[in-house]
């Protein structure tokens, strides 16, 4: 549900209340489902499992949680929305169009965050998003004074580095600009929702490779995402 255009009415004293249908809620639906992503299995000597000197099933749940990490990132970052969680760049509408096919200007990202109704910017959690060979372009972006729009945060008082007074995150799932590209994406992240559906999971086969004095670990995990509302993330493309 997107409100932003709807206030409050003077009404007169003893006066009836306006009814004419046009004050109702518009509501939308989307579906969170639950879509399977596992790290592949991986197949382990039992003499490795005996002569190893830490507890190897152990340190393959670690790997096994990072591995899901990076996929789960990618999908709730960039995924397609078919089969697959809805990932907030695809989910997000256009807020405004680069001239460069492999670049952008400071005014351009002026333009991207005044697309997002000032309802959405005045968020906590209102930020910028792209990757970190974009962010090294974005460092080097002026105003027309001369003054770069990153600014260093405070680190004595727990202020963080800014662009144009939002603070940003760095995640390399994020497209390189690039034609057609959408490298930057800015808005009210906390209308992105996402459904995990308990924790990870890590299945242990003994019988299935026994023979070969194997046992098989598999790790998986179930989760979804989709954007409640695209007007409140916008994205730049590249031309």
């Amino acid at each position: 549900v997107d409100d932003t255009a709807k206030s409050g009415v003077s009404k007169a004293e003893n006066g009836a209340v306006v009814d004419d249908g046009g004050d109702d809620v518009v509501f939308g639906e989307k579906a969170l489902e639950a879509y399977v992503f596992d790290t592949g299995m991986v197949r382990i000597p039992i003499e490795l499992l005996q002569d190893s000197a830490f507890n190897m099933e152990s340190l393959l749940n670690d790997l096994f949680s990072e591995r899901l990490g990076r996929i789960g990132n990618q999908q709730l970052t960039v995924g397609t929305g078919s089969g697959r969680p809805n990932g907030i760049v695809t989910a997000s509408a256009l807020g405004k169009t680069a001239t460069g096919t492999a670049a952008l200007t400071a005014d351009e990202l002026i333009d991207l965050l005044h697309s997002v109704d000032p309802a959405y910017r005045m968020s906590p959690k209102c930020r910028w998003m792209f990757n970190d060979t974009t962010m090294a372009a974005i460092r080097k972006l002026k105003d027309g004074q001369g003054n770069y729009l990153w600014q260093l945060g405070d680190v004595r008082n727990a202020e963080p580095s800014t662009i144009l007074a939002h603070q940003y995150s760095v995640n390399q799932a994020m497209a390189s600009m690039a034609t057609g590209a959408k490298p930057v994406i800015f808005g009210d992240f906390s209308r992105y929702i996402v459904r995990k559906v308990l924790g990870f999971s890590v299945i242990t086969l003994r019988e299935r490779y026994a023979e070969n004095f194997q046992i098989g670990m598999v790790g998986f995990k179930r989760f979804d995402g989709e954007l409640l509302n695209p007007a409140a993330v916008k994205h730049l493309a590249n031309a």
